[in-house]
């Protein structure tokens, strides 16, 4: 009876199919890939052993957290009152929205599970990329007066094509995270929390021409970015799409140091992992 036993689990496991050979009695479950194997003894002084076998399809159930992937989107930059309207001392930061977006590439996510997979703790880290399209011909100077602000430059000595700031940031979030399903392809998704940054790199880049010559410069420099950063972050979609905003609790900048701006970020998961 053993040899038929295991001979009829081996072809259950090579045929994912969804027959069902079905007798109520004492059951010993297992569960061999995508199939689930039952066998079920009618009586245990007869040498018969019936065997029930179900394919449950591929699960998707651990895939139930939305934050590891690559996340495109673009970036603004609003005053203490919140909105974009800069006065005379700060509107060398109007922005070029086309040149001003954020990329950030999220290697890593953990969730804790505190209500199956509807409800969940999850954490990660991200590296994210923001440039700051510039719209006005300036340089971006740091003074001990003044702190990081943009001087003017005469389009006729030098017309920048691409001027920006950028800032690298090693990205840490702490999110509460909701689904509706435990399947990925029917999951309403929403995660709401916070985002720790630690700036790893900034600089200055840009273009122009010269009499016919091309030149492209980049200039590494800390330009008073706050060193640590704070945002209040959202994402929210369904299935395996998902967009995301990100709002700067933080100023971009260190206090009396520059302009008091607070970045905000809007945009979608291009490639989730």
């Amino acid at each position: 009876m053993i040899t038929a036993v295991l001979a009829i689990v081996c072809s259950a496991s090579a045929f994912a199919q969804s027959d069902s050979l079905k007798v109520a009695a004492d059951t010993t479950k297992m569960k061999i890939g995508d199939t689930r194997i039952i066998l079920i003894d009618d009586d245990p002084t007869n040498d018969s052993t019936s065997v029930e076998y179900t394919y449950d399809g591929p699960s998707d159930r651990y895939e139930l957290t939305h934050f590891a992937g690559v996340d495109l989107g673009m970036n603004f930059l609003l005053n203490s009152s919140g909105n974009t309207d800069f006065d005379s001392t700060m509107n060398w930061l109007d922005l070029d929205y086309a040149r001003s977006l954020t990329w950030r590439i999220n290697f890593w996510e953990e969730k804790v599970r505190l209500y199956k997979d509807y409800v969940g703790l999850m954490v990660g880290a991200g590296i994210t990329y923001n440039s700051y399209g510039l719209r006005r011909n300036v340089s971006v100077i740091t003074t001990d007066s003044t702190g990081t602000t943009g001087i003017p430059v005469d389009p006729s000595v030098r017309d920048f094509t691409k001027n920006k700031l950028r800032a690298t940031y090693l990205n840490v979030p702490v999110m509460i995270e909701i689904n509706t399903s435990d399947r990925v392809s029917k999951s309403f998704h929403i995660s709401a929390g916070v985002m720790t940054g630690l700036k790893i790199g900034s600089l200055t880049r840009q273009k122009w021409e010269d009499d016919g010559n091309k030149h492209n410069e980049a200039v590494k420099a800390d330009y008073n970015f706050s060193q640590f950063t704070l945002d209040a972050s959202v994402r929210i979609g369904y299935g395996k799409f998902t967009v995301f905003a990100n709002y700067g609790l933080t100023p971009l900048f260190k206090k009396d140091d520059g302009p008091e701006v607070y970045p905000v970020s809007v945009g979608l998961q291009v490639a989730p992992f």
